[in-house]
């Protein structure tokens, strides 16, 4: 019942988590792992960073003997049938798949020191189909005829629906002569099948040293390069994704007693990632006068045409990721009587510098507002909607978690046995290296930026840390579960458990979201044109705009941090039945079930009041704030049969349902709140988040699988 941002990835017991978008960082091929765990639901106090579940992968070790393993595994397009979408003259398209890989493990001293080691690569290219709307070439002239276009000088229609040639945009013909490709399926399709090539290679080792019976070390590297090339169809350049990866873990493990063992681990993981190429050309080149703000991603505007392709660079390209996690962790573990305790410290530290480079070469939105049809607003030269950056500033920030736990699994009779465990967690803001992030609170002014409108403040203002808002200092987590055999025979088994659970903001919902748009170090500047007033134009929408480049523009988009937050969190509870049923069968039917709090989310507080903002100086204004809620609540079943005669096999059935106010916290990819708030005013908040609740996107109301 959790989000899908609310997991936590461990390889060998240290993180292998992306710091970025929470999901993992390294995935080695499955010859490589010894073994896999994934917990689901109400776990015990020394996990923790995360509310959803927890996967834990353990790596191969060797051993005295030396053992290895190849594979290659193919697949190709000739037995693939050919998608119905492509016209018959065109080929097949391709389909060529090939993993391969070896592993290796043995002994470099026998009894002390064993090596394993691994390589796997991946090759694929694959025809991806494209069915593209485009203009025929009647429309590619001018001549829409049968339908009404309206003349944006006059407010009259263009006799017959033709426009004038010479009204026609030299920018738009030069675009369309360059990007948009003529139909080649019926009047006014074109369908193209290009070949995507993913390359990836990864490889890794792995020592274990033996060196006494007390005592063992092990230390760990694991590297991924990853290579996607897109070619163009409507775009102006290849698309081009490379990313490398890197993962370092020792550990150190020391038997005290046969009673008493310590682990310590030390880990570092880094991706050091260019998701996206923008294409080098410049405006300039089209006759746009508007220059690029950003030299890490130059290239043409992005233009948006209302039904057909996206021509164009990318709107936000996102051209450089780094994420450093450091990580020191250390387990005691004691067993004392029916007691089996265990106590742990966890030290992260999380570094990010995030290129997302927010609309560098401008972009452009022709929607039919002006002209009545899309295409002929883009002929035209008269866009509905301009947006640029004035400037550009790279973010670079470091976060710091701690946390510890201590737990005890007390065996208070031979039918029942508790575990009892409390966790604290400590999670300090990303601090930016510069300060360059916005907190919203529109009844104040900055004194750090003076020039402001009023309703942004930075670090540095009264009641602003350094993180933009306070650490949350009370999360202690208290964990409690039981196992009791009603019967004493052995054969049935009740389970519960509940917990609390909190939850680690991911960088793109935190440092991310909270500096992405933050004037003076990344203002944008949004104009908008009617059909009543089309004074933008392609070739210069920054004419109406006055004096140079301001660092708090007009018409601002804000998101940020609200004036409040706390750390999200979730209640798991639980309440089981095993059963054994024969000698081979065993059944399980429970209820599972759990509550989110805090969680973030986007709140609008800037409507349209008439006919204007209830905040002049910004479009969008979005605090962030730790207001939505989750609900779920599920019955579990499971029929699992032990091997006899060979076989054996698992079903499960779940009938769930899951309830929230907003399934994630991504700036690209949830849909806003429908009603806005007033800061401070508890009733707007409460009916916007009960117009927001419902199903979550992730709510599946049945599942069964059998394996």
């Amino acid at each position: 019942g959790q989000r899908n941002q609310s997991n936590n990835f461990l390889m060998d017991g240290a993180t292998n988590n992306d710091s970025f978008n929470t999901g993992f960082v390294l995935r080695p091929p499955p010859d490589a792992i010894q073994e896999f765990k994934i917990l689901t639901h109400s776990y015990s106090a020394e996990y923790g960073r995360n509310s959803g579940s927890v996967v834990n992968v353990v790596t191969k070790s060797g051993s005295n003997q030396w053992h290895g393993a190849l594979w290659e595994f193919n697949r190709n397009d000739k037995f693939q049938e050919r998608n119905y979408f492509v016209p018959s003259p065109q080929p097949k398209p391709k389909l060529k798949q090939n993993q391969f890989g070896a592993t290796l493990g043995g002994p470099l001293k026998k009894d002390k020191l064993f090596a394993f080691g691994y390589y796997e690569g991946y090759r694929n290219t694959k025809g991806s189909t494209q069915n593209l709307l485009v203009p025929t070439a009647a429309q590619r002239s001018g001549n829409f005829a049968g339908s009404t276009i309206l003349d944006p000088s006059t407010g009259l229609p263009f006799p017959g629906g033709i426009i004038p040639s010479n009204r026609i945009s030299p920018i738009s013909a030069k675009m369309l002569n360059d990007f948009m490709p003529l139909p080649n399926s019926g009047a006014n399709r074109y369908i193209v099948s290009p070949d995507v090539v993913d390359t990836r290679n990864q490889a890794g080792g792995r020592l274990d040293y033996r060196i006494s019976d007390k005592h063992q070390a092990l230390g760990r590297f694991m590297w991924s390069k990853t290579r996607q090339e897109t070619p163009k169809t409507v775009q102006p350049a290849d698309a081009l994704a490379i990313a490398k990866l890197m993962d370092i873990m020792v550990s150190d493990t020391y038997m005290f007693s046969p009673n008493a063992i310590n682990q310590a681990r030390f880990s570092v993981n880094k991706i050091d990632a260019q998701p996206a190429v923008t294409s080098g050309l410049t405006n300039a080149a089209y006759g746009i006068n508007v220059p690029n703000t950003n030299p890490l991603a130059p290239g043409l505007p992005s233009i948006v045409i209302s039904g057909f392709p996206t021509l164009g660079d990318p709107q936000q390209p996102f051209v450089q990721r780094n994420n450093d996690v450091y990580q020191f962790t250390d387990d005691f573990s004691w067993l004392k009587g029916k007691h089996s305790m265990k106590f742990g410290v966890d030290v992260r530290k999380e570094h990010m510098y995030i290129a997302f480079i927010n609309r560098p070469n401008g972009d452009y939105n022709f929607t039919g507002a002006i002209s009545g049809n899309a295409m002929a607003d883009f002929l035209l030269g008269v866009p509905a909607q301009f947006r640029r950056t004035t400037q550009q500033a790279i973010q670079e920030g470091t976060g710091w978690t701690y946390s510890g736990f201590a737990q005890d699994e007390f065996r208070f009779s031979d039918r029942l046995t508790f575990n009892l465990g409390v966790r604290y967690e400590l999670s300090k803001p990303f601090e930016e290296k510069e300060n360059r992030i916005v907190v919203i609170n529109p009844d104040k002014q900055s004194t750090v930026q003076p020039l402001a409108p009023k309703g942004l403040l930075y670090p540095g203002d009264g009641g602003i840390p350094a993180g933009g808002y306070a650490t949350d200092k009370n999360n202690i987590a208290p964990r409690f579960a039981f196992t009791w055999d009603p019967t004493g025979k052995g054969r049935t088994s009740v389970r519960g458990a509940w917990g609390l659970f909190y939850d680690t903001l991911a960088g793109q919902g935190d440092l991310f979201q909270s500096g992405v748009l933050a004037p003076p170090f990344t203002p944008l500047l949004e104009l908008n044109a009617t059909r009543a007033n089309p004074f933008l134009t392609f070739a210069n929408p920054l004419s109406t705009v006055t004096g140079g480049p301001s660092l708090f523009p007009p018409n601002l988009t804000i998101i940020g941090w609200g004036p409040e937050f706390n750390t999200p969190s979730a209640q798991h509870y639980n309440l089981t039945v095993q059963q054994q049923l024969g000698d081979h069968l065993g059944l399980e039917i429970g209820y599972v079930g759990s509550r989110g709090k805090n969680m973030p989310m986007f709140v609008e507080i800037n409507p349209i009041i008439g006919s204007a903002r209830k905040y002049p100086a910004f479009a969008l204004l979005r605090p962030t704030m730790s207001i939505a809620e989750s609900w779920y609540n599920s019955l579990q079943a499971s029929l699992r049969m032990r091997p006899w005669h060979g076989v054996n096999f698992l079903a499960s059935y779940t009938l769930g349902h899951a309830v929230d106010h907003v399934s994630g916290l991504n700036i690209g990819g949830d849909a806003r709140p429908v009603l806005p708030v007033t800061l401070g005013d508890e009733s707007t908040v409460q009916a916007m988040l009960a117009q927001e609740k419902g199903d979550a996107l992730f709510d599946a109301r049945h599942r069964f699988v059998l394996s």
